[in-house]
């Protein structure tokens, strides 16, 4: 059982679709700094492909629906410098491919696959999408969306460069919100470090907003040490962890509901299964109604039938 606080009956981003042995795409590149030197040289984006060209059904999907086209082709390359990372079960790679690939997949946090990020030339990422229907067609206008959201942030941006103190704050803060959240918890620290300074007695609540996504992403952090510590099956050790979470953060509520639904997991992976029906029904107590509620049940009345004699 893969551990992932996405939780319990998480659906699997590929699916076996037959095993595929292709080769780096034409107009690609699988040099992440050649890219970021070429971007930067022609005033282009990066369109950064984290793939298993070989087992991941959906990342052959978008290839051969998307990538492979001609229509596809005919535009990408004018706003893109497009990259492959690649993880694979039996092509080919380089020793150097294979630790730049690896190092990137942890930068970047790639939890599944496809996992398509849009970048500046820098490699600091602006969007992050995946499989969608309809071909080059429709693919093309999302990324097109997904440009916007580059153009929004390096506005706000420039305008944060116009002004001081609060302005400037609020400014930090516009361009953020059009990255997202999840990227910029992940990839823009230094900007909230920023904010939360020049907004320093919190008048314009962004102390209070940054502080709590900050620790958010702590907790985030946290839960994966724990996590790692399961997959490693070193359990007392997981279990240890995540208690300390919950203390030192007093969690409550969807937060205690997840950890104690992890902890529910890892006794399930263990062979504990009455231990791990008891926890995850505490888990259900904590927030009946919640969004991870029902998975939970499945998962209890899962291991309850296997339980059954």
């Amino acid at each position: 059982m893969k551990f992932k606080t996405t939780l319990v009956a998480a659906t699997m981003a590929c699916s076996m679709l037959g095993v595929s042995a292709f080769a780096t795409p034409e107009g690609w590149t699988e040099d992440f700094e050649a890219a970021k030197a070429d971007a930067a040289a022609s005033g282009k984006d990066l369109l950064m492909d984290f793939t298993g060209s070989d087992w991941c059904g959906w990342c052959i999907k978008l290839r051969e629906e998307v990538f492979d086209t001609e229509a596809f082709n005919a535009q990408a390359f004018e706003n893109f410098v497009l990259v492959e990372l690649d993880y694979p079960n039996d092509v080919d790679q380089s020793d150097e491919i294979k630790a730049q690939n690896e190092e990137l997949k942890n930068i970047y946090s790639i939890e599944g696959y496809p996992t398509i990020l849009l970048a500046d030339a820098t490699g600091k990422p602006y969007a992050q999408t995946g499989y969608q229907p309809g071909g080059p067609e429709a693919y093309l206008p999302h990324l097109e969306e997904l440009r916007a959201v580059r153009v929004a942030r390096d506005e706000a941006f420039a305008a944060a460069e116009l002004v001081e103190g609060i302005e400037k704050a609020k400014a930090l803060d516009v361009a953020l919100d059009a990255v997202g959240i999840e990227l910029a918890v992940a990839h823009y620290g230094s900007t909230i470090d920023q904010i939360v300074a020049l907004d320093a007695d919190d008048a314009a609540g962004l102390k209070s907003k940054y502080g709590q996504i900050q620790n958010a992403g702590q907790i985030e952090a946290e839960i994966q040490e724990a996590i790692a510590l399961f997959e490693g099956e070193d359990y007392d050790a997981g279990f240890a962890r995540l208690d300390k979470v919950i203390e030192d953060h007093g969690l409550q509520g969807e937060q205690l509901q997840m950890v104690t639904a992890i902890k529910g997991q890892a006794y399930a992976q263990k062979g504990e299964i009455d231990k791990a029906i008891e926890s995850l029904q505490e888990a259900v107590a904590v927030t009946p109604d919640s969004e991870i509620a029902p998975q939970i049940k499945q998962f209890i009345e899962m291991l309850e039938s296997q339980a059954a004699p």
